[in-house]
């Protein structure tokens, strides 16, 4: 998908209330990510092709790293999820998406990631008891670290959670078919929360 269709996506949850501003200290918040970029490669020649171009790709499958602009979550040993390290600047993202649409020979594959996962964010100091709530791995510090993937069931769903720079944030990826059930799921199990979506 490029960034000018993406831009024009409806998502499912686009009636949520924008979030405006810097949010309200201690406030806890479920952010609809879904209109900002992502990118997600799978299959041969994924990591060799993310390496090439100076990706900072994980050794290790489920952990995230931090680079140029970019948060690199490798989800297997041929998969990776790429996402803005700010929300608010995409610029190295979409500049890795046109490299690897410009790229010939083995590259991998595009998982469609934009389109098909839907992306909340949980932010705040609630996020951690949040978690036992919508999932029942074991979420607490030596389990899932910070800079951790879990691959699991959360909200009776699959779903990617990515470990933010503290526990005070949580990403989660799951069908993006799933998107209002996953919305009235929270409003009814984390009631103090409050869901918003983020600005394109």
């Amino acid at each position: 998908m490029t960034a000018q269709l993406a831009s024009h996506r409806h998502w499912p949850l686009n009636r949520l209330p924008l979030l405006t501003g810097a949010p309200e200290l201690g406030a806890d918040i479920v952010t609809d990510m879904s209109p900002l970029p992502r990118f997600g490669l799978r299959g041969s020649g994924t990591a060799a092709w993310l390496k090439a171009q100076g990706v900072p790709l994980p050794d290790m499958v489920n952990q995230v790293a931090e680079g140029d602009g970019l948060l690199i979550a490798r989800l297997g040993r041929d998969e990776a999820l790429m996402l803005p390290a700010s929300p608010s600047d995409g610029a190295a993202l979409k500049a890795l998406r046109d490299a690897w649409e410009a790229a010939e020979g083995v590259k991998g594959y595009d998982a469609y990631r934009d389109e098909g996962w839907c992306w909340l964010r949980l932010t705040g100091p609630g996020t951690r008891d949040a978690l036992r709530l919508l999932t029942a791995v074991d979420t607490r510090e030596r389990a899932f670290p910070v800079g951790g993937v879990l691959q699991t069931r959360a909200m009776h769903l699959d779903a990617v959670l990515l470990r933010g720079s503290d526990d005070t944030q949580v990403d989660m990826f799951f069908d993006v078919a799933s998107s209002d059930y996953v919305a009235a799921f929270l409003a009814d199990v984390l009631p103090g929360h409050r869901l918003v979506r983020a600005a394109e």
